[in-house]
């Protein structure tokens, strides 16, 4: 049928025909298509214009991406269209008119397909009729136009284009500097590489190859940025190779050249490289800056070298270099996974004589390893200095001062400062009100804990689903069982999603009640939210059915439970090999099998 429609053109679809089935949304949801479908439904349409619609319309289909290759399958098509209709103002009516809706993704589509084909005119016509579409150009759109106009050879118009990009990225500085080193402008690409250096942007291997082609003499700063480059792509070898180049033509390497071959040897376990190369840069009158002590440091303590790594802060220390937040950190780290855990409420002395400002990372990190380690008391004094600082606490700041409060059996404290403090800070996340619950449940105080989580809620905090099932489980330690029935239902009333951590902590409350309807129900609800069971859930019901005498579906879930790749737990298998009739066979060590001899016949449950 599509040969006979090239034969014979169609009549004109109607526009508003068209613009039904463009605006249509099926139901249920299309799948998205694939793109040799999408190519060979192209390549056979007898109109331009609807091929182009209909490349439009699978690009708005959820979580479809057009290949580079259906770009160019579609550009002979796209290209014949344009030359026909002539201007971008055209172009977008006649896709309107077939019900294609203008919107910043056309343009963006349009762009690029255009862009790949060479229509630059277009491209540019296209690009100036976004705002009249009331669209704004993002920076995709920007970099399209500055790639077309420095191909074109208007050098001003782009370095104007540039200029109006209030944030040019990386693509943008490395599409000018390959068309100005392609144009032998080594004087403005030089500017844009500094520019580019200075923005924190490290050139492409791509970029700096045009830029070293296209200047004469390499400065220091070029050869650095180069070795950077080479050891951030893990090419260790080539960025020493090119180190060797760099002192053999005269320029001296600085510490900012040296530091990230060291931390790529050390990451790569090379370390007696890494002590070669360092004694070599000593050698050569070039001194280790407080930023390569940090990365000797930290590359020393994840390789649990902690000696090593206290020996680097005692050179920091001898040779009275000033350490920064990054130094106390990695110090702090040391102290904390060696043996050295005793020095660590030295910290915080260290902290109030020292000139440095520290931020709250630093802080929050020195609070968490005196908290963890056993010196609460340190760390609650610790929390009274960061507020003399003036330095504003944060959710993780409250969770080390809660657990410190704890480990001094100060709960009532813990309580007070919560609601006084945490509770009010708009910032407080569900981490600082899941770890107060966590407290008041394991020491007990189940009925404290609803109550908090009841005036957290009153109080529009920011609760997640671990808040709610905390509070579930210690209702259930307690026999609590309609509380927690209440509180699952008010959850559910509130739109909190439970997870499968929720329903298993359900599941096991209302099994020990031996309450077959209410675990029938919880079963249901968990499939109709389209919760998985896991491994811990199937253990959880298998164990009731058996304690309900219901050996056959215990049976019939643990082979759906093996068929789903998952082992009975050891309780499981015990409760089941005990029951009358069955055997638990395990083969191999690997295949789990239940066999019975047909003497029970209970009733299903699920």
């Amino acid at each position: 049928m599509l040969h006979a429609a090239r034969r014979r053109p169609p009549p004109p679809l109607p526009a508003a025909l068209a613009a039904a089935f463009f605006a249509s949304k099926p139901h249920p949801p299309l799948p998205p298509p694939a793109p040799q479908i999408v190519d060979a439904a192209v390549s056979r349409c007898p109109s331009d214009a609807l091929a182009l619609s209909f490349f439009l319309w699978c690009a708005r289909r959820p979580g479809y991406f057009h290949p580079p290759s259906s770009f160019d399958r579609l550009l002979p098509a796209a290209a014949r269209l344009a030359s026909r209709l002539g201007t971008a103002p055209a172009l977008l009516r006649e896709l309107q008119g077939l019900g294609c809706p203008i919107k910043p993704q056309t343009f963006l589509l349009l762009l690029r397909l255009y862009w790949r084909g060479g229509l630059y005119l277009l491209v540019l016509d296209l690009f100036e009729q976004m705002p009249l579409w009331g669209f704004q150009p993002n920076a995709f759109a920007r970099n399209v136009i500055l790639d077309v106009q420095l191909r074109t050879g208007h050098f001003a118009e782009s370095e104007r284009c540039f200029r109006d990009n209030l944030s040019p990225n990386y693509l943008s500085f490395a599409i000018m500097l390959t068309h100005l080193c392609r144009a032998g402008n080594w004087s403005r690409a030089r500017h844009y590489f500094t520019e580019m250096l200075q923005k924190g942007f490290l050139p492409g291997s791509a970029s700096l190859t045009a830029v070293f082609a296209c200047c004469s003499k390499l400065t220091s700063a070029m050869w650095t940025c180069m070795i950077a480059r080479l050891c951030r792509e893990g090419r260790l070898d080539d960025a020493y190779r090119i180190l060797a180049k760099m002192v053999g033509s005269g320029s001296p390497p600085t510490v900012i050249t040296y530091t990230p071959l060291l931390k790529g040897f050390l990451r790569a376990g090379m370390h007696d490289l890494a002590s070669e190369l360092l004694g070599s840069m000593v050698s050569a009158g070039c001194s280790p800056d407080i930023v390569m002590y940090n990365v000797l440091m930290d590359c020393m303590v994840k390789a649990r070298r902690y000696d090593d790594a206290l020996d680097i802060y005692m050179q920091i220390h001898g040779r009275q270099i000033q350490p920064d937040a990054y130094t106390l950190s990695s110090l702090v780290r040391v102290l904390q996974l060696s043996s050295y855990e005793r020095l660590l409420p030295r910290i915080p002395s260290l902290i109030r004589h020292s000139d440095t400002s520290y931020d709250l990372v630093v802080c929050n990190s020195v609070l968490s390893a005196l908290c963890k380690s056993g010196f609460p008391t340190d760390a609650i004094q610790f929390y009274f200095d960061m507020i003399e600082k003036n330095i504003r606490p944060d959710s993780y700041t409250y969770v080390s001062l809660l657990h410190s409060l704890c480990q001094l059996e100060m709960v009532n404290h813990a309580i007070n400062f919560y609601r006084s403090t945490a509770m009010r800070d708009p910032e407080s996340n569900s981490y600082v009100h899941a770890t107060i619950l966590c407290i008041l449940v394991r020491q007990g105080r189940n009925l404290m804990a609803l109550r908090i989580l009841r005036e957290a809620v009153r109080e529009n905090c920011a609760l997640d689903a671990v808040c709610y099932t905390t509070v579930l489980h210690g209702l259930f330690q307690a026999r609590l069982v309609e509380e927690a029935c209440r509180l699952f239902d008010q959850m559910k009333q509130l739109g909190m999603a439970s997870n499968t951590c929720t329903y298993n902590v359900m599941l096991r409350g209302l099994c020990r009640t031996r309450d077959i309807c209410a675990v029938k129900q919880l079963l249901t609800e968990m499939e109709l939210a389209d919760v998985e069971m896991d491994s811990i859930s199937f253990n959880t019901v298998v164990v009731f059915l058996i304690k309900s005498r219901l050996i056959d579906s215990a049976a019939a879930m643990i082979r759906e439970m093996l068929n789903l790749g998952m082992k009975p737990s050891a309780k499981t298998s015990s409760l089941l090999s005990q029951s009358v009739g069955y055997k638990f066979v395990l083969e191999d060590n690997t295949t789990t099998t239940v066999e019975s001899d047909g003497s029970d016949s209970s009733s299903d449950l699920l």
